[in-house]
């Protein structure tokens, strides 16, 4: 008994270490910079901000990564870009002057609080919002259950941007554990063994200083705009086909219960609050992979994509708001190779709606 006893309390205390040890390595490693402990991060967004383009960089806290960018702003910028992967490609030199300050601060799987979050560090930060402001719409911003809960990495700024404008607002003080799970969560595990292995592997270097973007990597221009590795940036066409149609099979990205509008209220008094402030707004309402959009139309489920463009452009329309693109490419008449994927145009689909 005694024997059985001095085993489970000998098991129990390795277990603990175990943990423990696990927690230490993925907190110090913080291949992601979830807990601030990466110094990577900061070198990659003062390399931007010194006007210098970088490759290399990846599996990193989008959001985490644009509030470093924010942060170590050197010149005030005029106009911005928020959405999600559908809008990295947009690229000041497609719309903008050469004295206009533009970044593109797109990040993955764009929502509604991730708009009020940027804008709310931009106050918070530097005491004034850019003058001009494009939007990426994707449809699923207006659907409560798309999943995307990611902005909550920008949680402060959220709750100081939305405590302007909204009756609703409330300030949010409880601890993110989605980030403190990831102490002894087996991913993140795997992904720091990864992160040391590539440091390892590059001498110390996760992204390096490129004066090119003819080279086989993800870039990230000085506006912030991206270029994907040559296998996505070149993509052949019978790919391009594949990907579309699986893209329609199971379920759909963040398009799923998705039966209404929901958000409509904290959208318009957001956009609102903009316009008291005389901030310029564009709608971009990114469109998809013809392929994808023809299967998807089939389906009466996802009739909630045109309803959402429906009531963006009736919004837009009432409050003098300029629009650009449309869910639907065949207003653009873009071809499947025009697309890199089901739902991610190649640069050039950005460069013709908004030249």
């Amino acid at each position: 008994m005694k024997k059985n006893k001095k085993w489970l309390f000998s098991s129990f205390i390795s277990i603990i270490l175990i943990v423990v040890s696990i927690s230490i390595l993925n907190y110090k490693i913080d291949s992601l910079g979830l807990f601030g402990n990466t110094n990577y991060l900061v070198k990659a967004a003062q390399a931007l901000t010194d006007g210098k383009m970088i490759a290399g960089l990846k599996n990193s806290d989008e959001r985490f990564f644009q509030e470093l960018i924010i942060k170590n702003l050197k010149v005030k910028n005029d106009a911005i870009a928020i959405g999600s992967s559908r809008t990295m490609q947009l690229r000041k030199r497609f719309f903008l002057e050469d004295k206009i300050n533009f970044f593109n601060h797109s990040v993955s799987g764009a929502s509604l609080e991730d708009y009020i979050a940027i804008v709310g560090a931009y106050e918070m930060i530097h005491g004034y919002i850019p003058k001009t402001i494009v939007l990426g719409t994707d449809p699923w911003i207006f659907n409560k259950y798309s999943g995307q809960n990611r902005w909550k990495s920008l949680q402060k700024y959220y709750d100081f941007e939305i405590s302007k404008f909204s009756d609703e607002a409330k300030i949010n003080a409880t601890v993110n554990t989605t980030k403190w799970k990831q102490l002894i969560n087996y991913d993140y595990t795997i992904s720091n063994i990864k992160f040391v292995k590539t440091l390892i592997k590059n001498n110390g270097k996760i992204f390096y200083i490129t004066d090119t973007i003819k080279i086989d990597d993800g870039i990230k221009e000085i506006d912030g705009s991206i270029h994907y590795p040559y296998k996505r940036r070149f993509i052949k066409s019978d790919a391009i086909k594949r990907d579309a149609t699986s893209y329609t099979k199971g379920k759909v990205y963040s398009l799923e219960k998705y039966d209404k509008l929901s958000n409509l209220k904290l959208f318009e008094n957001f956009i609102k609050y903009l316009q008291s402030n005389n901030i310029k707004i564009i709608f971009f309402l990114p469109p998809y992979n013809p392929i994808t959009y023809d299967i998807l139309m089939k389906k009466s489920k996802y009739h909630i994509i045109n309803r959402a463009e429906k009531y963006l452009i009736n919004f837009a329309n009432k409050n003098d708001i300029e629009i650009k693109g449309s869910y639907n490419p065949h207003k653009y008449n873009f071809k499947y190779t025009d697309f890199s994927d089901g739902m991610h145009g190649k640069d050039k689909v950005a460069k013709k709606i908004f030249e």
